[in-house]
């Protein structure tokens, strides 16, 4: 069987008046500007999708400037003879973009007897962490890994999604070139030509540098091999894992999988979708997800390091080119998956709104992290004080209502967050910017309060509840007050 991702439809897309369809690579890059985004089946699935496709345009337009990327939005849609003249070059090198190949197949591991053994096949279950394979935790599919079958379109998509979002496990298995998967940064445009477009990062004019991507390099992937220093563009797809689809009359059941190359430069790779913040040591590591803090919170992070180059680089050209243009509203999608040690724990999508005009101020982007400081250090208190109220045996009981509870009181805190910011953006003098705080202050207390108060009146029924209830309340006060005053 042929499964040519250049015509095939295997990319989920969502149209601008809102219909699902399914597309191959050229009709996609064809059409982009009358699509609206990529509607994959999860957050991981929806990013990887997005890298492959970005990856694909970074090497075949080479960016090496955010004007040259302001340039090309201005075209409105793709030069699609220089996509066509670039899949011609592949081809006379001999490069397949037939995922079923039998000597290169698309992004997948050139066959190899001596490697591609049957005691490394596995069911393709192993490719997707949704579903039930080995130890794997089982989020959305209970159904055995011996009973899963897949078209090639699904396969192919979990594939790209295997190799991004890849743990370190026993095994030798290693992690990707950022470690323990980190959150992505992704701006979003007003179609998906405009997302794929700023989605690109500037692409080294040095060969050795910007290097090749995956589907383009004869680099053997050898299981465990070390690896020290990758280029850009091969970075971008790093096999971490050695994968190879198995055919079976026009399906997918099992697949060839083991560990692929241990990439161990951490230090040297910059990924153009990460962010970075400083650790102790001053070294920057990228930001990883985590089922207690909420993605936008991480706004703080881009907001207190924009100066150190520890934003996503993508994110950066996206404030230079909207600043260009005389925009200011920056939406910028969010996507990471939760893991602990080799387990997959949760996937988290949303979308932060940032603003060009506070970004571009040292001072506005100040105030943006004394906001969000405010509102975790309240939320620490706040926590604490729940579950004294809760549980004043240290038992575990209603510790999921805490943790629920905590989380709609940071959702309060997004929404008016975004009305402070619009504000602060167009604050042009100290009064002003100090009347914005001290309304932050007021909303922080008066919305943490609210909740404890509403946890006294759902567990607090005895004397004894009452009493501690009433302790717990004082304690919150004296810290919140402490919290509030030490603010400036």
């Amino acid at each position: 069987m042929k499964f040519d991702v250049r015509t095939e439809a295997w990319i989920p897309v969502r149209t601008v008046k809102g219909e699902e369809k399914m597309v191959g690579l050229l009709e996609l890059f064809q059409d982009a500007h009358c699509f609206q985004d990529i509607d994959g089946d999860t957050p991981m699935e929806t990013y990887s999708l997005y890298r492959f496709l970005a990856t694909f345009l970074m090497t075949v337009f080479r960016p090496e400037t955010w004007e040259y990327k302001n340039e090309l939005l201005s075209a409105g849609c793709f030069d699609m003879e220089k996509i066509k003249a670039y899949i011609g070059r592949c081809e006379n090198k001999g490069i397949s973009f037939d995922i079923f190949d039998v000597k290169r197949p698309f992004m997948q591991a050139v066959p190899d007897e001596s490697l591609d053994t049957e005691k490394k096949i596995k069911y393709v279950a192993v490719l997707d962490s949704t579903r039930a394979s080995g130890h794997n935790a089982i989020h959305f599919d209970h159904n055995l890994e011996n009973t899963v079958w897949l078209g090639p379109a699904e396969a192919f998509r979990e594939m790209l999604t295997a190799q991004i979002f890849c743990t370190a496990m026993t095994g030798g298995y290693p992690s990707n070139v950022n470690g323990v998967p980190p959150l992505f940064f992704l701006p979003q445009g007003n179609t998906l030509f405009e997302t794929l477009v700023l989605a690109m990062s500037e692409v080294d004019e040095d060969e050795k540098i910007a290097g090749l991507p995956l589907w383009e390099s004869n680099f053997e992937i050898v299981p465990q091999q070390e690896v020290t220093k990758t280029t850009q563009l091969y970075g971008m797809f790093f096999p971490s894992r050695r994968i190879r689809l198995i055919e079976q009359d026009g399906l997918v059941q099992q697949v060839y999988y083991q560990p692929g190359l241990h990439f161990t430069g951490f230090a040297a790779w910059n990924d153009p979708h990460v962010a970075y913040r400083p650790g102790k040591d001053n070294t920057f590591f990228s930001i990883k997800p985590s089922t207690d803090k909420e993605p936008w919170r991480n706004i703080k992070s881009i907001s207190e390091y924009y100066d150190s180059g520890s934003v996503p680089k993508v994110v950066d050209d996206f404030y230079k080119i909207r600043r260009e243009c005389g925009y200011s509203s920056m939406p910028v999608q969010i996507f990471g998956v939760v893991t602990s040690n080799a387990a997959y724990l949760d996937t988290q999508g949303g979308l932060l709104r940032l603003d060009a005009r506070i970004l571009g101020d040292e001072k506005r982007r100040a105030y943006a992290v004394t906001y969000i400081d405010m509102a975790e250090k309240v939320g620490y208190v706040l926590a604490k004080t729940l579950n004294k109220v809760i549980s004043p045996d240290k038992s575990k009981r209603g510790n999921g209502d805490v943790s629920q509870y905590l989380h709609q009181y940071y959702m309060g805190c997004e929404n008016n967050f975004y009305k402070v910011l619009q504000d602060l953006a167009t604050c042009d003098n100290l009064e002003k910017e100090n009347k914005l705080l001290a309304e932050w202050r007021s909303f922080l207390q008066e919305t943490a309060l609210n909740i404890v108060q509403e946890f006294e009146m759902r567990y607090c029924f005895q004397a004894a509840d009452l009493i501690r209830a009433q302790q717990e309340k004082k304690f919150f006060f004296t810290s919140i007050k402490k919290i509030l005053g030490e603010e400036r």
